[in-house]
């Protein structure tokens, strides 16, 4: 253990949610090698946010270098930033207008490259980690400064188990709908017509998925390795913004950590993490052909499963992606800060502002579509009753041309009814109605 290393608190998954508790609520803000502050979008695990838990796989890591660590969630961007030796921006509408002149600010660049370059303050920033070659390229095109490659890595005492074949799942998926429709719900629907799938994510009820899959909602994060754990194969999907640029996902890091082999929507960027051999599918081979085959061959795929789990848990970990990241840091801290035009500290303000905005029209618009749900039911409601109406109606033309019903209804027209006799009084004379 080095000096500056310090231990954390128990392992397995209990001490990483530990940890992941305190670096959440600020307990792990202090230490003797500085101070690290993740923008994110949220400092609520419950969220189930992407960016959160990878600021918080490398904030962990780093803190058990000797680092202290804490987040700054959106909540707060408008807010002046604590002090602190670095920044990293988790999000591109992060706008650094809070950041002290002195705080190295970095940008992690995961994902929407396209968005990132096109920030009009690119300059402001000290220093780029970008998660893949293609990224790191287009940012060198826009940014005349520093730029590494820090891609997505795990959290190996989290995802560590590797359950005894043969796994009880043939295969899981854990991607989340936010809206737009992803690239799996397409590729997905043959493979459910031979194999059952499990469905794990956020907003299954938005989801149209065939009979073959089976969606299970959302879990917590700390409960992932026992899905991976006990599945063969796992459906990985970059969104298109990342797969333009072969950015890969956690899942693809903590499916093969525990043991279980995904299969992406693109070969891209996989050369370069030393996982060419991470099944993918699209062009000429569609995804059940994948599926089968890998699903014919056990000794196959779990030898291949095997040799990738080694390489992920060597290379792949947040401890080793902890050293590239003093590694980056240390000549940038060294260097002096960059210019920062006065006028951040506006755009922040109209940030937050435009933000505001958002929430408040994202809110009218849940409210619309509240209503426009409701009267949808309404409307079907009344469809059904109309049609209930028609069928009632088509039953009684059916009895009235019936031809028992004629006759008796003709009989009834013919009859004559019985008089009834008077009623008299006691003189023997007629009764008065009234």
């Amino acid at each position: 253990m080095s000096p500056n290393r310090t231990e954390s608190s128990a392992p397995g998954v209990e001490g990483v949610i530990a940890d992941h508790l305190a670096i959440c609520d600020g307990a792990k803000a202090a230490g003797p090698q500085g101070t690290v502050v993740f923008c994110v979008s949220t400092d609520d695990p419950a969220e189930g946010k992407g960016d959160l838990f990878v600021a918080l796989g490398l904030a962990r890591a780093l803190s058990r270098n000797g680092w202290g660590v804490r987040l700054w969630p959106m909540s707060r961007w408008n807010d002046p930033l604590p002090d602190a030796d670095v920044v990293v921006s988790m999000i591109e509408s992060f706008v650094p207008g809070g950041v002290a002149a002195g705080t190295v600010l970095l940008g992690w660049v995961r994902n929407w490259t396209e968005r990132w370059v096109e920030l009009p303050f690119l300059a402001a920033f000290d220093g780029f980690l970008a998660s893949s070659a293609a990224t790191a390229e287009e940012m060198r095109a826009r940014y005349d400064g520093p730029i590494g490659v820090l891609p997505i890595g795990v959290d190996t005492d989290l995802f560590d188990g590797a359950a005894e074949a043969p796994r009880p799942v043939d295969i899981v998926t854990t991607a989340n709908f936010w809206g737009a429709e992803r690239e799996l719900q397409g590729a997905i629907d043959s493979v459910s017509e031979h194999h059952r799938i499990d469905w794990y994510g956020q907003n299954a009820e938005h989801l149209d998925l065939p009979d073959g899959i089976v969606h299970r909602g959302s879990v917590p994060f700390e409960e992932l390795p026992a899905v991976y754990g006990s599945a063969k194969l796992v459906l990985d999907d970059l969104i298109r913004p990342a797969k333009a640029f072969g950015n890969h996902n956690s899942r693809l890091f903590e499916a093969l950590a525990c043991g279980a082999l995904p299969i992406t929507n693109t070969s891209s960027g996989l050369a370069e993490l030393g996982l060419s051999d991470v099944p993918s599918y699209g062009g000429e081979t569609t995804l059940v052909e994948v599926v089968d085959g890998l699903l014919a061959d056990d000794t196959g795929r779990e030898a291949v499963a095997g040799r990738l789990r080694a390489i992920v848990r060597d290379r792949h970990s947040y401890a080793a992606r902890a050293e590239s990241f003093e590694a980056f840091i240390a000549p940038v801290r060294s260097a002096g800060r960059r210019q920062r035009p006065d006028w951040l500290g506006w755009a922040t303000e109209v940030r937050e502002s435009l933000r505001t905005a958002e929430f408040a029209l994202d809110e009218t618009r849940s409210g619309l579509h509240a209503e426009q749900q409701r009267t949808r039911n309404l409307r079907s409601e009344l469809d059904q009753t109309h049609a209930r109406l028609n069928e009632v109606a088509t039953r009684l033309r059916a009895i009235e041309t019936h031809p028992v019903y004629r006759t008796l209804s003709k009989a009834a027209r013919v009859a004559k009814p019985v008089p009834r006799p008077a009623r008299k009084d006691a003189q023997g004379r007629p009764k008065s109605s009234e």
